[in-house]
């Protein structure tokens, strides 16, 4: 099993991937948009840690290429925002864990394990 982050901040991302390691699991990462969904295009993750905002292809296009690709629900997928999380929940259709940026990192270990066992 792997997990797929998609986070443009390196030190964020140390703190996931020692999370994964954690959890025993291979990690990817991605550092925009476009990355993540050619890495999408050629691997399968049993997790998929978006950020929000990336450069130059948001997390919500991820979304749109998931959705379009997967369809139906999107329960192993974490999306990580430092907006609203309410306000990012009603935004997507789909049912998609949303956790603030500010999470301390058990919410989000807690989440990515959540996700493994669907």
């Amino acid at each position: 099993m792997k997990i797929l982050i998609v986070e443009d901040n390196p030190l964020l991302v140390q703190a996931i991937e020692r999370a994964g390691e954690e959890l025993r699991v291979g990690v990817d990462c991605a550092t925009d948009g476009w990355e993540a969904i050619e890495k999408l295009e050629s691997e399968e993750y049993a997790v998929i840690v978006v950020d929000a905002d990336l450069p130059r292809h948001s997390g919500f296009g991820v979304l749109t290429y998931l959705r379009e690709e997967i369809g139906g629900e999107l329960g192993n997928v974490i999306v990580m925002t430092s907006s609203d999380c309410d306000d990012v929940r009603r935004k997507l259709t789909e049912h998609v864990n949303v956790i603030a940026k500010s999470s301390e990192m058990t919410a989000l270990s807690a989440a990515m394990q959540l996700a493994l066992r669907r």
